[in-house]
C-alpha cells in the first residue's frame, strides 16, 4: 500500500503564505538560464522574478526562474540547473515548457478568486497569480507577485493572443522550415497517391472495388485526390451522388475482408434534401460490389454516439476532475472521484465506441455483409468506429508503423477536421471536441484487454496525444487534404519520432508482451464495468496520486527483463557472447529501482518524500482516486 503526502501547511492555503517581499527567495540571484530556440522562434515577452509551484501536495517545492512567451511555446526556465532523471526527454520542449496550441485555458487567480480569461481579450490591472490548464491535462501554477505590474499584464495578453491566432499561417509549423530529411517511416505516409489504395485493395482481396481520380481538382473539398468506389459506379455517378451529401462526402471503401464484405464511410444526406434518389443509387452500386448481391447493414452512428457538444462538454468536466489546483478541492472531488467520473460520461462514450465497433466488425466476419457508416459530416464518429473495426479484425493494424498508416488513412487523408476540434485558431466556427482523443482511448481499452496484440504500448499513445499539439508537424493542424493543398506546405510528419526523441525513449514505444503470431480477431468487453481510467494520459501530472517505484512501468520494465533473460539463454548457447545484453539487464534493473507509476512522465522515484510528511492511507474513501487498482 502505498502512501499520500499531506503537507500540514496547506490545508488552508492558495499557496500564499510564504511568498512576499521579506522571503529568502529574494536571495536567490537571477541566472542567465533562458529558453532554447528553435529556428525562427522569437520571443515575444519575457518575466524574470516568476514562481511555479511544482504540486498540489507540496508547497514547499517551488522553483523561481524566467517565465518566456514565444511565437511556440510557453516556457519556464529555473534560475538554478537541474538535472532532469529518468524522463521522456522532448528535443522541442523542456520539463516546465508546452507548445502554446496544447493550452486549454488561463485562469487569473487572486486572493479568493480564480477568473477565467478568454482568448484574445487583454487584461488591464496586474496579475498576481495564473494557472495555465493543458489539453492533456497538464497544469501550470506561476506566481508574478515580484514581476514589475506592466510585466504581468504584458506577459498575460502576450499567452491569451497567442495561443489561438487569427488564421492558420500564423501557427509556429509555417515558420519554422529548417532544411529536413524525411525519415518517417513511409508505411506512416501513404493513401494519398492512386497506387497507395490499389495496394489496400490487392492486400485486402478487394475485388469489385476501384480507385477514384473524380476529385483530382478537390471538387469535393472534404475529400482526398484519389478514394476507392464500386467498380460499377462511374466518375460521373460518383460526383453527382456526392452532391446530395453534407459537404460532398459521399460513399467511399476504406476496408474489406477477405470474402469481400466492405466498410464503407459516408456522411448524411443535406438538410435540405428531402429525395433520396442519388443515395438509393449508390447504396445500389454498392450492393452490387458485394459477392452475394448482398444490402449493405447502415449505421447511423450519430443516433447512439455523442455529438460535438456532448463530447466536448464530457472533457471539460473529465479535465476538472484531473486538473485539482488545490489540496483543498483534490481532497473534496477525491471523496467522490468515482461518481465525479460517471457524471463525465467520458466511460460510457468509450463504452458505446467500442459497443458499435465490436457490431460491425460482427456484420464484417460473421454475417459476411457490408456495412456503411454514417454521421453528420461523415468525418468524427466515422473515423472512430472504422478505424476500431480496422484495429478489431486487421493484425496490420497493431503494428506501430500499421497504427500509423490506419491514422493517416481514416483522420489525416479522410478529412477528420483537426483544426477545429483541436480549437488551434480563434474562430467562431470552430466546434472543438476531442474526438481523437476518444479513439485513442478506445484503443488504450483494446490494449488493457488484448496484450499481446499490440506492438505498441500505452506510452506511445499517451505521447502521441502529447505529439497533436506541438505546433510544427503539418499532420494534425489541416480540416482536410483540401485544406493542406491551399497551404502548399512543406512541413514535417509527426511520424519521425526522432525529430522529438531519442533512440531511447522510442524504444519505449514497443509492448514487450507483443506477440507477433497473434493473428486473431481481438476481444472486446464494451462494459462499462470492465473498463478502466487512463491513468497515465490523465492523472500523470497529478504527483499526488502516483505510485513510489510501481504500476505499470514496473510490470513493463519486468517483461523486458525476461525477454532480455530469454534473449541471453539464446545467445549463450548459440555462441556463448552475451555481454551486450547482460548490460541491458543491469540498465532495466537500474531503472527499475528509480521509476515511478507515470513513467516517463513524472519524477524519478529517488526524489522522496520525507517520512514525517507521509500519512496512511487507511480509512481513504471507496470512491477515492487513490484507490484505483495498480495493476491490470
Amino acid at each position: 500500500m502505498f502512501q499520500l503526502t499531506v503537507m500540514n501547511d496547506f490545508k488552508n492555503s492558495r499557496f500564499k503564505s510564504y511568498i512576499d517581499g521579506s522571503s529568502d527567495l529574494d536571495d536567490i540571484s537571477l541566472g542567465e538560464q533562458r529558453s532554447k530556440l528553435l529556428e525562427k522562434e522569437v520571443i515575444i515577452r519575457e518575466a524574470p522574478k516568476v514562481f511555479i509551484y511544482q504540486s498540489i501536495s507540496d508547497t514547499t517545492k517551488i522553483k523561481r526562474g524566467v517565465l518566456t512567451v514565444t511565437n511556440f511555446k510557453l516556457s519556464f526556465i529555473p534560475d538554478k540547473d537541474e538535472e532532469q532523471l529518468y524522463y521522456q526527454q522532448n528535443y522541442l520542449l523542456g520539463p516546465y515548457e508546452v507548445c502554446l496550441s496544447c493550452i486549454d485555458c488561463v485562469y487569473q487567480l487572486g486572493d479568493k478568486s480564480k477568473k477565467k480569461l478568454n482568448l484574445g481579450q487583454n487584461v488591464s490591472g496586474r496579475v498576481k497569480e495564473l494557472l495555465i490548464i493543458c489539453k492533456n491535462m497538464r497544469s501550470f501554477h506561476f506566481n508574478l507577485k515580484l514581476v514589475d505590474r506592466d510585466l504581468t499584464r504584458h506577459i498575460t495578453n502576450a499567452i491569451l493572443y497567442h495561443v489561438a491566432p487569427k488564421r492558420l499561417q500564423l501557427l509556429f509549423a509555417f515558420d519554422y522550415c529548417p532544411p529536413y530529411e524525411d525519415r518517417a517511416p513511409k508505411e506512416s505516409e501513404s493513401f494519398r497517391t492512386q497506387d497507395d489504395w490499389r495496394k489496400e485493395l490487392e492486400r485486402t482481396s478487394a475485388n469489385n472495388w476501384r480507385v477514384c481520380s473524380a476529385n483530382e481538382n478537390y471538387e469535393m473539398t472534404c475529400l482526398p485526390k484519389y478514394f476507392v468506389v464500386p467498380i460499377s459506379a462511374d466518375d460521373n455517378i460518383f460526383k453527382k451522388a456526392a452532391r446530395h451529401f453534407r459537404e460532398g462526402n459521399g460513399p467511399v471503401w476504406v476496408w474489406g475482408t477477405k470474402k469481400n464484405a466492405a466498410l464503407v464511410r459516408m456522411s448524411d444526406l443535406e438538410p435540405t434534401i428531402t429525395d433520396r434518389t442519388q443515395e438509393n443509387i449508390i447504396l445500389e452500386h454498392i450492393r452490387k460490389s458485394h459477392p452475394n448481391i448482398s444490402s449493405p447493414h447502415i449505421m447511423e452512428l450519430a443516433k447512439v454516439l455523442p455529438s460535438i457538444k456532448e463530447l466536448q462538454h464530457s472533457f471539460n468536466k473529465l479535465r476538472d476532475i484531473c486538473t485539482p489546483d488545490t489540496y483543498r478541492l483534490f481532497k473534496t472531488q477525491d471523496a467522490k472521484f468515482y461518481n465525479l467520473l460517471e457524471g463525465t460520461r467520458w466511460l460510457q462514450y468509450v463504452s458505446g465506441c467500442l459497443e458499435h465497433a465490436r457490431k460491425a466488425s460482427i456484420y464484417l466476419t460473421k454475417n459476411c455483409i457490408t456495412v456503411v457508416l454514417q454521421e453528420g459530416s461523415g468525418r468524427d464518429l466515422n473515423c472512430i468506429i472504422s478505424s476500431l473495426i480496422q484495429l478489431i479484425l486487421d493484425p496490420i493494424y497493431r503494428t506501430k508503423h500499421g497504427f500509423q498508416r490506419l491514422i493517416q488513412k481514416e483522420w489525416v487523408v479522410l478529412g477528420h477536421p483537426f483544426r477545429n476540434r483541436l480549437g488551434l485558431l480563434e474562430d467562431y466556427q470552430n466546434e472543438p471536441a476531442p474526438y481523437f482523443l476518444l479513439f485513442l482511448d478506445c484503443v488504450w481499452q483494446l490494449l488493457q484487454q488484448n496484450p499481446q496484440a499490440f506492438q505498441f504500448n500505452e506510452t506511445y499513445l499517451t505521447t502521441l496525444w502529447d505529439s497533436v499539439h506541438v505546433s510544427i508537424f503539418d499532420t494534425f493542424i489541416f480540416n482536410s487534404e483540401w485544406d493542406r493543398f491551399k497551404c502548399k506546405p512543406n512541413l514535417r510528419s509527426v511520424w519521425d519520432w526522432r525529430q522529438q526523441f531519442s533512440d531511447n525513449d522510442i524504444k519505449f514505444f514497443e509492448n514487450p508482451l507483443y506477440d507477433d503470431s497473434y493473428k486473431e480477431k481481438l476481444f472486446i468487453n464494451y462494459r462499462i464495468s470492465s473498463l478502466d481510467l487512463w491513468r497515465q494520459c490523465y492523472l500523470r501530472w497529478l504527483p499526488i496520486v502516483e505510485i513510489s517505484k510501481g504500476g505499470p512501468p514496473q510490470i513493463d520494465l519486468t517483461a523486458r527483463l525476461i525477454k532480455a533473460e530469454i534473449y541471453e539463454m539464446q545467445q549463450r548457447r548459440l555462441s556463448g557472447d552475451v555481454v551486450l545484453r547482460s548490460h541491458l539487464k543491469d540498465e532495466i534493473l537500474t531503472l527499475s529501482r528509480r521509476v515511478n507509476s507515470f513513467y516517463p512522465f513524472s519524477r524519478p522515484a529517488n526524489e522522496t518524500i520525507p517520512d514525517n510528511d507521509l500519512v496512511s492511507m487507511d480509512g481513504l474513501d471507496t470512491q477515492s482516486l487513490l484507490n484505483l487498482p495498480t495493476t491490470e
